[in-house]
């Protein structure tokens, strides 16, 4: 086995490797009125009333990135900023929306501070193995999505509608709520190393070869060119699935938002060859979460610029300054930013991706550092002269020591005076930043209630097939996405009915997704493109890029439907 030589994934690989179902996408998060060109469009056609909603359909979008990055950019486009916005997403099974109004509710969660969200976002989006809090925080916020579901107040009320779920559906996602408890066992790390035997089979004692061969032949090097995801990130991943660690962190309970079921058969028994839902791990072990947060960012200023830094070029030993972790953190806190400030995160200082939250009041660790008065240096130690014979000048003495108690006790009262006076200070300190605080906060709850004004997100459960003749659906939709995972849908001969006449249709490309290799992605990326032609009445709007390089470049397809 040791001499096994990896080699470029079989269909069936591919197939087994990037898994029945998805929890998380293999393209960065989009703004998706920007991409799709509605905007531009927007900005010169006569603009349509401001209460006609844009409708945006996300088909197997697997997560919710495009949701999150499409409101923090909402405000950009001040052409379309005033019209209600509704998402409306279609995933299978139930366990994959459950986990989108986990992410959500996480998302939103405001009373978290910004740096401690982001990272709690990342944990619970990528993680097979969390923190114990992180499993509370999981187990408490079931609770409360158990509440939306049952049409009880909850912290989504005012964004979440379920009203296209059929009562069916909403009770699959409360059972799927109450199994996330830390109460309910969960084998994830078994069923994930199942996952994995089955997957490299005879080459699982050579898996390190296996994943070293995926990483340097599709992973860091062109068209992907994801240099960024260090290769120990990526080996841990495949080896553990644990993505995003953050300092000494413990991760050792299972993520029970990635549990699903699929439908199987029983092999044994007198029900032997009877379908049976299978419980298990069916998620994706070979891309990663990475691509979703961690290879692209915007760029504001040359600090962050440098966050793709690499180090040592032309030497044979390049590496990169910041990896796909910090880059992942980056862009969270920079949507959760704009979405509260109305602004555009940007670093202040050279390597510290931090330095834009600076002394926000809402942040734990910034607060701390704003309030807490600075170390003092320990004062400096004074040489006793030596003492007199104690039978030469015995009054002299005497008087000295007096003298020296006088001092003691008037050094003492100065330093209490001192400590009396940085008290007050800290205090005054801490007063302001509560001031600010609450400034902080008002102008947040504002640029909040503006963002997230007349948004609506639809849980969509079922087949793309049952929306079709439906008069509701019917001509409704003004953007289109569809993954790696719902791409096939397009071709249907009815989809263009859910479409208004100049909608924009957005495709996932196979960029990222490291299981197709870099000779096979041409290939991919062409069936992709005549599955759009073959159903016809769409214009590529991707600009000249329709050759076979420009389009290894692209991490999406966008289309425009024929005038």
């Amino acid at each position: 086995m040791a001499g096994l030589t990896p080699g470029p994934p079989s269909r069936n690989e591919t197939h087994a490797s990037i898994g029945l179902q998805g929890m998380w996408g293999f393209s960065p998060a989009l703004d998706l009125l920007h991409t799709s060109g509605l905007s531009a469009a927007a900005s010169t056609s006569s603009p349509p009333s401001s209460s006609d909603p844009i409708n945006i359909l996300l088909v197997s979008a697997c997560d919710v990135r495009h949701v999150l990055r499409t409101l923090a950019a909402r405000r950009r486009h001040t052409s379309l900023a005033s019209r209600p916005l509704h998402f409306y997403l279609l995933d299978n099974p139930t366990e994959v929306l459950s986990r989108h109004l986990l992410l959500l509710y996480t998302l939103t969660d405001w009373e978290i501070p910004i740096r401690q969200r982001a990272i709690l976002f990342l944990e619970l989006y990528g993680n097979c193995l969390l923190q114990d809090r992180t499993a509370r925080y999981m187990d408490n916020a079931a609770s409360d999505l158990i509440r939306l579901v049952c049409d009880q107040p909850s912290a989504l009320t005012d964004m979440i509608s379920l009203q296209h779920l059929k009562f069916r559906d909403r009770d699959a996602m409360e059972s799927t709520f109450k199994s996330w408890s830390v109460d309910v066992p969960y084998d994830l790390e078994g069923l994930r190393d199942t996952r994995l035997r089955h997957f490299y089979g005879e080459r699982y004692d050579a898996k390190k070869n296996v994943l070293d061969w995926d990483y340097q032949s599709r992973v860091k090097v062109a068209p992907a060119g994801a240099s960024i995801i260090h290769i120990k990130q990526y080996r841990e991943w495949r080896n553990s699935g644990i993505a995003f660690e953050f300092g000494d962190a413990t991760y050792n309970q299972p993520n029970r938002s990635m549990s699903s079921y699929t439908p199987g058969f029983m092999k044994a028994g007198k029900n032997q060859g009877m379908k049976k839902d299978v419980r298990g791990f069916w998620l994706d072990i070979v891309v990663s979460p990475y691509p979703s947060f961690g290879v692209s960012w915007e760029s504001p200023n040359k600090f962050s610029e440098d966050l793709g830094l690499v180090l040592n070029k032309g030497t044979g030993t390049e590496q990169h300054r910041h990896h796909t972790v910090e880059v992942s953190t980056y862009n969270l806190m920079s949507y959760l930013w704009e979405i509260e400030t109305g602004a555009a995160y940007t670093m202040t200082k050279k390597e510290d991706i931090f330095s834009g939250l600076g002394e926000d009041a809402s942040d734990y660790v910034a607060y701390s550092k704003a309030v807490s008065p600075p170390d003092e240096a320990p004062p400096d130690e004074k040489k006793e002269p030596e003492a007199e014979t104690p039978l030469e000048e015995v009054a002299a003495e005497a008087a000295k020591a007096e003298a020296a108690k006088a001092e003691a006790a008037k050094e003492e009262a100065a330093q209490k005076a001192k400590e009396v006076a940085a008290e007050e200070a800290r205090k005054e300190k801490e007063e302001r930043m509560e001031k600010k605080r609450l400034r902080q906060a008002a102008s947040r709850a504002r640029n909040i209630i503006e963002t997230l004004e007349n948004v609506t997100v639809f849980p969509l459960s079922g087949q793309i097939g049952e929306m079709y003749g439906k008069n509701k659906f019917e001509g409704l939709f003004d953007i289109v996405y569809a993954s790696q995972h719902g791409s096939h849908n397009v071709k249907e001969e009815q989809f263009k009915s859910l479409l208004k006449p100049d909608a924009r249709l957005v495709m996932e490309s196979g960029k990222h997704v490291y299981a197709v290799g870099a000779k096979q992605l041409p290939e991919l990326n062409k069936l992709m493109l005549n599955v759009v032609e073959e159903g016809g009445g769409w214009d590529f709007v991707n600009g000249d890029a329709k050759d076979e390089q420009g389009l290894l470049d692209l991490e999406n397809f966008v289309f425009k439907r024929s005038s």
